[in-house]
């Protein structure tokens, strides 16, 4: 194997991002001094990703994960500290299985 320019993470958070879903929720708290009940709209941002070495599809909240598990991490990391770039054929993985992931969680 021959050492290759990195790709930077910013760039892999991108690439293994395939759908966001939005997730509105009410808070309510409750004020310890007046007792007053206080409501706050909350949306959050859940991504599904997948990971293509194992081609496995994850969600998460974050927005720079790149990997489903501990053990694809440590796979990353050890390529990265050798100076050699991982798979990266994301979207050949993906290209007939994004229908199959996205109705697994639920995405459009």
């Amino acid at each position: 194997m021959t050492k290759t320019k990195l790709i930077p993470l910013e760039e892999l958070y991108e690439k293994n991002t395939i759908g966001v879903k939005l997730i509105e929720q009410i808070r309510s708290y409750q004020t310890a001094l007046a007792g007053e009940k206080i409501e706050k709209k909350i949306i959050w941002m859940k991504y599904l990703k997948v990971y293509c070495q194992c081609e496995s599809s994850y969600e998460t909240f974050k927005y720079n994960s790149y990997t489903c598990c501990n053990r694809c991490r440590q796979n990353i990391s050890f390529r990265r500290r050798r100076g050699l770039n991982f798979l990266e054929n994301t979207e050949g993985v993906v290209k007939g299985r994004m229908k199959e992931f996205k109705d697994k969680f639920g995405y459009l």
